[in-house]
C-alpha cells in the first residue's frame, strides 16, 4: 500500500505531513516501532517506523542521522510524536528530510503507540486480503474460458481487459500463439536475443525492457511447460513493483496459461508418438497391405501419389568418444525446434523421429529444377538456424527422389547409408547425399510411370506372356541371366536338378523364338525383370 493512500483512510486522515511532500507515494510493506536507539539494523526496505522520540529528547540532532539512514534503507517514513518529548523537530532536521524527500508525519500526544500500529497493520492487511481476493477471482475466470473450451486467445482478450495492455503469447523462438500477434512487429532484436539466451534470465519471474526507437517498454512473463524451454507472455507496458493488482492478475493468466499449456503439450506428444509409431512400423513394413498403408497415411495427411525426398538426421558426436545412449532431452529440443522452424518456412515437409534419428519428408514438386541444390539450402538454413539456439549440430543423409509415398522405405534405407557412409569420424553440419552403385539406384531415378510403360512394352516385344502361368519358366530364365548364364549355379540357385534348368531354358527358347545367346535379348530381358521387382517392391 502506497502512504499517500494510507492517509485517505481513517483515522488518518486528519494527520499532518510536516515535510516530505513528495516521498508519499512510497509503498508500505511494514509497521515497526522504535524502543531503543539501535533500530537501524532491524529496518528494511519499505518499513514504515513509529516512535515517541524519547531516545532522540537529549540528543534531538541524532534524528538527521536516523533519517538518512532510513532513506538509504528506502524505508517509506517516519511517524513521530514531536509533543510527546521533543516538544519541536529541529528546523536543520526538517531541512534534510525536504531536502530527501522523506516523510516526517506528525502523530498526536494522545494516540497510543500500540493502537496506531494494529490500525496500520489491518489497513494494509485489509488492502492485501482484497487483493489475494480478486487474485482468486480472476484465476477462477481465467481457467472457467479454457475450461469451457473458449481457448487462449478469449483468455488473453480478457487479460487485456482487466490490466489494460495488450499481450501476446509466444513460444520460445518467439513464433506467436495467442493474443494480439503483431505485438512484436518492428523488434528483430527480440530474436537475435532470444537466440543467444539472453531475453529471459534463468530462474527469473519476468524481465522488462524499453524499445528505444519507439520508448515503449515491455514486460515479459516466463509460462512454464514440461520443457525447459518456457513460452513467453509479453504486456506491452511496465509492470511496476507497486502494481500489485495489475502483477496479481497477470500471475494468475500466466499460472492458468502454464497448464493449460501442458495439456496441449501432453495431446502434441501424444499425437506425434502416435505419428512415429505409423511410421517406424511403415519403413519395418508390418503392414498388411498397401491398402492399409495407404488408409493410415491419409489419416496424418500423407499423400501417397506424392513424390518425396527423404532425409535422415542425427545429431553430431561431441567428441570422437561420444556415443548415442541418453540424448532424448536434446533429440526432443531439436524436434520442437525443427517443428516451429518448418511451419514458419511454409514448406511442405513431414517430421518423424525413428530411435535416435529425425526423418524429413520433404514434397518434391516440378516447380523444382534443381533437386539436390534446394534440398542443400533448405537442410543448411536449419542447421544454420538450429547452431544458433543450442549448442548442438545436425547431419542429414539424404536420398534420391522417391517416386511415391512406399518408395520412401527405400529411400530411407538410402538416407542411412548416405550419413553412415564414412566409417570414421564425421564432419559437424555435413549434409550427404546418396550416390547410386548399381542398376536397381539408377532405375529408381526413372519416374514409376516410365518404367511401368518400359515393362509393359518390353513384354509385349519379346512375347514373355507366352510363357507359363506359374512363371516358373520366367523365373528360370531371369536367373539364369544373372547367373552369367551357368546351367549349374543357376540350378543350385533354384534348388532344381540341372536336367530341369537345360529342359526349361529350351522351352523359352521354344517360345519366345529366339537364343538365349543374343546379348541384345538377355539385356532387355535382365532389365525389364530389375523394373518389375522394383515396381513390385
Amino acid at each position: 500500500m502506497k502512504l499517500q493512500t494510507l492517509l485517505t483512510r481513517e483515522p488518518f486522515t486528519e494527520l499532518s505531513v510536516l515535510v516530505g511532500e513528495f516521498g508519499l507515494n512510497h509503498d508500505i510493506n511494514h509497521v515497526t516501532m522504535m524502543d531503543a536507539p539501535d533500530i537501524l539494523p532491524y529496518l528494511k526496505s519499505n518499513d514504515l517506523l513509529i516512535t515517541t522520540g524519547y531516545h532522540l529528547k537529549d540528543h534531538p540532532a541524532k534524528l538527521i542521522d536516523l533519517i538518512q539512514e532510513m532513506a538509504k534503507l528506502d524505508c517509506a517514513a517516519l511517524f513521530i510524536k514531536t509533543k510527546r518529548f521533543l516538544h519541536t523537530l529541529p528546523e536543520a532536521v526538517l531541512e534534510v528530510a525536504n531536502e530527501i524527500n522523506f516523510p516526517i508525519i506528525e502523530l498526536p500526544e494522545d494516540w497510543s503507540l500500540g493502537d496506531t500500529v494494529n490500525q496500520l497493520l489491518t489497513i494494509i492487511l485489509d488492502k492485501r486480503t482484497s487483493e489475494l481476493r480478486h487474485a482468486i477471482d480472476t484465476h477462477r475466470q481465467f481457467t472457467l474460458h479454457i475450461m469451457n473450451g473458449k481457448g487462449l486467445d478469449t483468455l488473453l482478450s480478457h487479460l487485456t481487459d482487466l490490466i489494460r495492455l495488450p499481450v501476446t503469447l509466444t513460444n520460445s523462438y518467439l513464433t506467436p500463439i495467442a493474443g494480439k500477434v503483431d505485438l512484436l512487429k518492428g523488434m528483430p532484436y527480440l530474436m537475435e536475443l532470444a537466440q543467444y539466451g539472453y531475453l529471459l534470465l534463468p530462474k527469473s519471474t519476468e524481465v522488462s525492457f524499453c524499445d528505444l526507437h519507439t520508448q515503449i517498454e515491455y514486460t515479459v512473463f516466463p509460462v512454464h511447460k514440461h520443457t525447459n524451454q518456457p513460452d513467453l507472455l509479453f504486456v506491452k507496458g511496465a509492470i511496476g513493483v507497486s502494481d500489485h493488482v495489475i502483477r496479481l492478475t497477470t500471475e494468475q493468466a500466466v499460472n492458468v496459461l502454464s497448464f493449460e499449456r501442458l495439456r496441449e503439450e501432453a495431446i502434441k506428444q501424444t499425437t506425434r508418438r502416435i505419428r512415429n509409431d505409423f511410421f517406424a512400423n511403415f519403413l519395418d513394413q508390418t503392414y498388411s497391405s498397401h491398402e492399409e498403408m495407404t488408409n493410415k497415411a491419409s489419416e496424418f495427411g500423407l499423400p501417397v501419389q506424392q513424390e518425396y525426398i527423404c532425409a535422415v538426421g542425427e545429431i553430431d558426436p561431441l567428441n570422437e568418444m561420444w556415443m548415442y545412449q541418453s540424448h532424448h532431452k536434446e533429440l526432443d529440443q531439436v524436434y520442437d525446434f525443427l517443428e516451429n522452424e518448418l511451419q514458419s518456412l511454409a514448406v511442405p515437409c513431414y517430421l518423424f523421429t525413428k530411435g535416435d534419428q529425425l526423418i524429413l519428408l520433404l514434397s518434391v514438386n516440378d516447380l523444382i529444377e534443381d533437386v539436390q541444390e534446394f534440398c542443400t539450402s533448405f537442410l543448411e538454413l536449419l542447421q544454420l538456424r538450429l547452431s544458433r539456439f543450442y549448442e548442438l549440430t545436425l547431419s542429414f543423409g539424404v536420398s534420391h527422389v522417391c517416386t511415391s509415398f512406399f518408395a520412401v522405405q527405400q529411400g530411407y534405407q538410402e538416407a542411412q547409408k548416405a550419413i553412415h557412409h564414412t566409417s570414421g569420424w564425421r564432419q559437424p553440419s555435413s549434409i550427404h547425399f546418396f550416390q547410386t552403385t548399381d542398376i536397381s539406384g539408377l532405375l529408381r531415378l526413372i519416374p514409376e510411370k516410365e518404367l511401368t510403360a518400359y515393362y509393359h512394352q518390353t513384354v509385349k516385344q519379346l512375347r514373355l506372356d507366352q510363357l507359363d502361368e506359374d512363371k516358373t519358366l520366367l523365373q528360370t530364365l531371369f536367373m539364369y541371366m544373372e547367373c552369367q548364364c551357368q546351367i549349374s549355379e543357376t540350378a543350385k540357385q533354384l534348388f532344381v536338378h540341372r536336367n530341369t534348368v537345360v529342359y526349361r531354358l529350351e522351352k523359352c527358347e521354344e517360345l519366345l523364338h529366339t537364343t538365349l545367346k543374343d546379348p541384345e535379348f538377355t539385356l532387355q530381358i535382365r532389365t525389364a525383370m530389375r523394373i518389375k521387382q522394383l515396381l513390385e517392391a
